[in-house]
Parts: C-alpha cells; sequence; structure tokens
C-alpha cells in the first residue's frame, strides 16, 4: 500500500513540474504578446486540472487580447479564486468588462485592486484602465450623430481584417487579413498577413475578396498602407518596413522599393501629401519601451528628404500610429495615449501654421471610438471607413464604414394607387421606436418633404382626417454617385412600396444631407383637384361709336452711312490652349493632360511676350464659397504645373470663377464633367 501511495506521488510531483514548466512557457509566450501561442499550452493544462486557477486566469488574459471577451470574463469568472494570490486579477478582470462595453462592472472590478497593494511594475496598469474607465464614462453617453456599418461577411471573418485603403472612386478597397489556414503561421501562432482586393456593387455592397496580385508572399506579414496618385502609388508595410510600388502599364505592381524612413527598428505607418512632397510616419526607431511615436519630414528645394522630427506636441509614452491627412487638411492618427477610453483611440488635430506645431488632439468620441481598438481612420468628403475591435464584429478586428451623418433629406409624392391622383393634406410621420421623430404635410400635389433616418429601419405613417391610410417599415440606403435623386413617391391603398429605398447623393466636403438645395419634385402628370368657385357673370351691352382716325405720317429718320472699316484678322497661335477637366470635389491635375500642358508650356518659354489666363471653374454643386476656394485650388495645381515646367510666373494671370461661367448644363453628369475645369486663354499685354 505505501507502494502505491509513493508511486501516486511520484507521478503527482512529476505532472505538477510538468505543468509548472508549460506554466513558464505559457508567461514567455505571453511576454512576446504570442497569445494563440499561450493558449495552445494553458488549454490542455486547464483540461487536466480545470481547478488550476492560475491557467484559467493566463488564458482569460489572452481571450482578451484576442478580443474573445465574453470567453474572457466568463474564465475570469471561474478563475476568481486566483485573485488571493495578486491583486492584478482585478486589473485584468476589468479590462475586459471595459473592452466589453461593460463599464460599470469595469468601474466597481478596479475598485477591488487597492492600489498601494500593487508593486511599481503593475501600478501603471492600474491607473491607465483607471483613467479608461473615466474617460468611457464622459464619450459614451454622447454619441456623434453618425452610422458605423461592418462591411459585412464578403470582407469580414472570425479572422482578422484591417489596415483599408480605397481607389480614388471610392469603389475599390485594399486590405489585410489574417485567417486561419491561408497562409503559414508566424511566430506569434496566426497566419501571416495577406493583402486582399474586393469591388463595390451596384447598391454599395462588396462582393467577395481575391489575393491582390503581386503582394502576400504568405511568409511575411504585409499591409497596404496608402493609395493615390489616381490609385497608380501604393505604400505597403512588409516586415517591419515601409515600402513604394508603382503600377505599370499592364495593371501589374512593380517591385518594392524602400522608403527613406526605414531603420533597424519597427516603422508601422506613412501617409505622403503635399504633392509627395510631405510625410508623416509611425516609427519606434526612439522608444526605449518599442512603443510607436509620429516623425514628420518634407523634402528640401533640391527634391531630397530632410531630416524628420518628433511630433512631440502630439506623442505619448504609449503607442501613436495610423496617421492620415484628409482632402481638408485635417490630421488624424490612433493613439492608446491622450484621453483614450481603452486601446487604440482616434484623434483629430490640425496644424497651426504660426507657431508650427499640430493643435491639440481631440478625441473623436463616440461611436467612432469604443473602449476596444479603433484605428486605420480614412475620411473621404461623407463617408469614411475605420478598423475596430467592436464586440459586434464577425471576428477579433473588422472593417467599417463610417456615413457622417444619419439622416437625409428625402421628397417625392404621396399618391394614390393609380400613380397620378394626390393625396393631398396627409399628415406625414416618421416614428422611430418610442415616438414620432418628424413630421410633414403633402400640398395639393401631394408633394411632401421632410427628413427621414438613414440605414436603420423606422415607420412611416401617413393620416387624413385622424385616419391612418399608409403606415410601413422602411431603411433608407445612400449611394454616392455623381448625382442627387432623393426623390421618392409612397402609393396609398395597395403594396407598391419597397421597404429598402435607396437615394443618390453626390459626396462632398460641404455635403448637408438634412438640406440639399436641390429642386422639388416634379408634378408632371399629376391630376390634383381643385374646387373653383364660380362668380356671377352679368351680361353688359354697351353701343361703340366707331371714328375713322387721320392717316398717320410717320417722320423717316436721317440715317448717315458709316465709312467702310477694313477688317484684319491677326494670324493665330500654332497651338490651342488646353482646358484641364477634373474629377468631381478634385483639384488634382490627371496625367491624360500632362502633354497638352506641355505643350502650352514650350510656347510659353519661347516667346516670353505671351501672357495668359488660368481661371478655375466648377459645377453647380456646393454652396459658392466651397466653389471659389474650389477653383483657387484647381488654377493654383495647374499655375504651379506650368511654372514646374520653366514658364516665367509674369506670363500668367489667374482667377476663380467658382460656378458662375458654366460651358454646359449642370443638369446631367457629363455636363458638370465639362464644367470642372481650368481653362487657359491669351491676354493682351
Amino acid at each position: 500500500m505505501k507502494r502505491v501511495i509513493l508511486f501516486s506521488m511520484l507521478i503527482f510531483c512529476t505532472i505538477s513540474i510538468v505543468q509548472a514548466q508549460n506554466l513558464n512557457k505559457a508567461y514567455s509566450a505571453m511576454e512576446e504578446e504570442d497569445w494563440e501561442v499561450a493558449l495552445g499550452i494553458l488549454e490542455p493544462i486547464i483540461d487536466k486540472k480545470p481547478k488550476n486557477y492560475e491557467a484559467k486566469f493566463l488564458a482569460a488574459i489572452c481571450h482578451t487580447e484576442r478580443y474573445r471577451l465574453e470567453k474572457a470574463i466568463s474564465m475570469f469568472s471561474e478563475a476568481t479564486p486566483y485573485a488571493e494570490e495578486t491583486p492584478y486579477f482585478w486589473v485584468k478582470f476589468a479590462k475586459a468588462y471595459l473592452l466589453n462595453e461593460q463599464v460599470e462592472d469595469a468601474e466597481r472590478t478596479v475598485r477591488r485592486a487597492r492600489l498601494q497593494d500593487l508593486d511599481d511594475f503593475l501600478r501603471p496598469e492600474y491607473l491607465l484602465i483607471s483613467n479608461n474607465i473615466q474617460n468611457a464614462k464622459k464619450y459614451l453617453p454622447n454619441p456623434k450623430d453618425v452610422i458605423i456599418k461592418n462591411l459585412g461577411p464578403n470582407i469580414n471573418t472570425g479572422g482578422n481584417e484591417y489596415s483599408q485603403v480605397v481607389t480614388g472612386d471610392q469603389r475599390g478597397i485594399y486590405f489585410t487579413a489574417r485567417r486561419e489556414g491561408t497562409a503559414k503561421v508566424a511566430d506569434d501562432g496566426e497566419a501571416y498577413e495577406q493583402v486582399l482586393t474586393a469591388d463595390m456593387n451596384d447598391i454599395d455592397e462588396w462582393d467577395k475578396d481575391s489575393p491582390l496580385e503581386g503582394f502576400s508572399s504568405a511568409s511575411a506579414n504585409e499591409a497596404p498602407i496608402q493609395l493615390f496618385n489616381n490609385d497608380s502609388t501604393l505604400i505597403t508595410f512588409y516586415d517591419e518596413d515601409l515600402y513604394i510600388s508603382q503600377r505599370k502599364k499592364d495593371g501589374t505592381w512593380s517591385k518594392r522599393e524602400s522608403l527613406p524612413i526605414n531603420s533597424k527598428r519597427w516603422d508601422s505607418h506613412a501617409f505622403m501629401y503635399n504633392n509627395g512632397n510631405s510625410m508623416i510616419y509611425a516609427s519606434d526607431i526612439n522608444h526605449e519601451t518599442e512603443n510607436l511615436d509620429l516623425y514628420i519630414m518634407h523634402k528640401g528645394e533640391d527634391g531630397k528628404w530632410q531630416d524628420p522630427r518628433p511630433i512631440e506636441e502630439l506623442n505619448t509614452p504609449l503607442n501613436d500610429d495610423a496617421p492620415f491627412v484628409a482632402g481638408d487638411g485635417t490630421f488624424y492618427f490612433s493613439s492608446r495615449g491622450h484621453d483614450s477610453m481603452g486601446g487604440y483611440d482616434i484623434f483629430k488635430t490640425t496644424y497651426d501654421s504660426a507657431t508650427q506645431r499640430f493643435n491639440a488632439p481631440e478625441n473623436m468620441g463616440a461611436p467612432f471610438n469604443l473602449p476596444n481598438d479603433d484605428t486605420f481612420f480614412t475620411l473621404y468628403g461623407r463617408f469614411a471607413y475605420l478598423s475596430s475591435s467592436r464586440p459586434d464584429g464577425y471576428g477579433q478586428v473588422d472593417i467599417y464604414r463610417v456615413l457622417m451623418f444619419n439622416e437625409s433629406q428625402i421628397q417625392g409624392k404621396f399618391l394614390e394607387c393609380d400613380g397620378v391622383t394626390p393625396v393631398a393634406n396627409a399628415k406625414i410621420s416618421v416614428v422611430g421606436e418610442d415616438s414620432e421623430m418628424m413630421t410633414t404635410t403633402t400640398d395639393k400635389n401631394g408633394v411632401y418633404k421632410i427628413v427621414m433616418p438613414i440605414e436603420r429601419s423606422f415607420g412611416l405613417r401617413a393620416e387624413t382626417d385622424g385616419k391612418v391610410i399608409y403606415e410601413k417599415q422602411h431603411t433608407i440606403r445612400v449611394l454616392f454617385r455623381d448625382e442627387f435623386d432623393v426623390d421618392q413617391n409612397f402609393y396609398v391603398g395597395c403594396d407598391k412600396d419597397d421597404a429598402t429605398i435607396y437615394v443618390k447623393m453626390i459626396n462632398g466636403w460641404d455635403l448637408d444631407p438634412t438640406n440639399l438645395k436641390i429642386a422639388p419634385p416634379s408634378i408632371e402628370g399629376i391630376v390634383a383637384r381643385e374646387v373653383v368657385e364660380e362668380a356671377p357673370v352679368e351680361e353688359v351691352v354697351e353701343e361703340v361709336k366707331v371714328v375713322e382716325a387721320p392717316p398717320v405720317v410717320e417722320a423717316q429718320p436721317v440715317v448717315e452711312e458709316e465709312p467702310k472699316k477694313e477688317v484684319v484678322i491677326l494670324p493665330t497661335k500654332r497651338i490651342e490652349l488646353p482646358n484641364v477637366f477634373f474629377d468631381f470635389d478634385r483639384h488634382t491635375v490627371k496625367s491624360e493632360f500632362f502633354q497638352r500642358l506641355n505643350e502650352a508650356a514650350d510656347l510659353l518659354k519661347g516667346d516670353r511676350s505671351i501672357r495668359i489666363m488660368v481661371a478655375g471653374h466648377t459645377d453647380a454643386y456646393g454652396t459658392n464659397p466651397y466653389n471659389v476656394a474650389l477653383g483657387v485650388r484647381r488654377y493654383t495645381e495647374v499655375y504651379n504645373y506650368l511654372i514646374s515646367k520653366g514658364v516665367n510666373p509674369d506670363q500668367m494671370e489667374v482667377k476663380t470663377f467658382s460656378e458662375d461661367t458654366p460651358i454646359s448644363t449642370n443638369r446631367t453628369l457629363s455636363g458638370r464633367a465639362f464644367n470642372r475645369r481650368v481653362e487657359l486663354s491669351f491676354i493682351e499685354n
């Protein structure tokens, strides 16, 4: 019997030693942030010994870092006895609650870890989580009026999808994915990053993704960072450095070329702007704790990059990453510092040319930011994209689209089923979950105009004489196109209306979806009933005398014959000055106009007596102040291009005409395309 007991003790000691060794391996993997590797070690230990609370505590931390938050919270709860070993348990448990947006639970839990019970190594995380909780309490109750929508299962999966860039027409996307079984397994236990691409269909939903040809080696991490120059230049992250590639004529990409910012450390993200003459990037090159800082650098007059400087007014002791400069000059980035709610939050700032510093960054607030990671924010007029580890996602990190508004003006007619008889003087109500959100009344032609919510279900009701004649649920989907079409008719007494309503808008920085200032709905074909009271008519007979008037002789003016003038036709220039046309709301000169501008430059350089006007024009969409500024940006691009080709600035005058001098109609796509231009014309000396 003693031998059996002794043998059992030996086995128990051996198992305990093995488990302790495996726990040490798990600790080592977690120190390297190899969470999946650590879980692969911990889960067999837990299966064999369910009351190994230390292993469960460590596994709960791993699940938190991989954003499997419900699983993490459940495992923390099971591992509660381990809290007697270290008060640090409550800090990690609170983080899981916070990332799952259970802010009150997080605050209650972190208080159980008293600051005086933590050593100097653990106190910073306690203070960070406590501050994150207070920031979440500040921002979460006051969300901005925007719509954030997951890109859906054709893009997002149970893995990780992030670091998205979109094409110039905003209908194509490149992004990075880490999906099990798609590539070799990296040291951290996950598949290597793959660069994928997808296109948007006719109703602005994404088709299934596919690998981007020429990228994704499957043996190193790689991500798209920036796509610019009419989709011809791509910056990518590859194996801890940044590279640039050019699209060739056959559509393939050139070999990667290293950017001058690369170091022996981790260079994670970059954004070029100012026509490729300035760049902001993120690197850990000067950070003792290997956290990322933001740097800015510019090209000198010789075209070479100058030394970078750290953006000290924005950098924090934590990670600062993912720079993006929007078309209106606003600078966006992601940071774990400042007043973050937890993980990365998205911040925005502007540059003060007087102080030559960036202004204090502003947290974008909810719902752009939640307590989890929110990063890789990119803005294109009135919509944007971001990557986020939100609890409602398909996997660990998903890509989301943001509409920078949550309601829109809709107009049209309420008609009977025949499609011509209007429903006049009807009360129209937009109904939310609890109450009426907005009301209006149709006119005699059944015409209405009202603001409705977008991208979410709402009730629409029509009443006449206190009786409900129409009541249905609808969802409005916004499609960004090169035209406005927000007209929508509704039919009373029959089932003609679709639940989903598609409207079209022109994307622009100055777009106000609730006040579009467009033509009212057409009433052509509408048969409106009008009651006209007939006034009595009295017949009056008068005797009229006709008197013949004497003939009138008109005096004829004397016209002196003008002397004939000799008309001299001057010989025309050998070249017709070009018009340069632009995409909607853009001011970048497209490469197709370079040759004609080069010819104009050669003409001006060959004859210094020639002077020209460089005039900026826009289409009719947008406010006049915005179009005036857009005209300036357009003529500045052409003016600077000609100077770069050697033209003397004294030979040119510049002016913006905004939308005031169209050369075609503004009612059609092609007409507006002709009006978005810069005209070059000869002027007298």
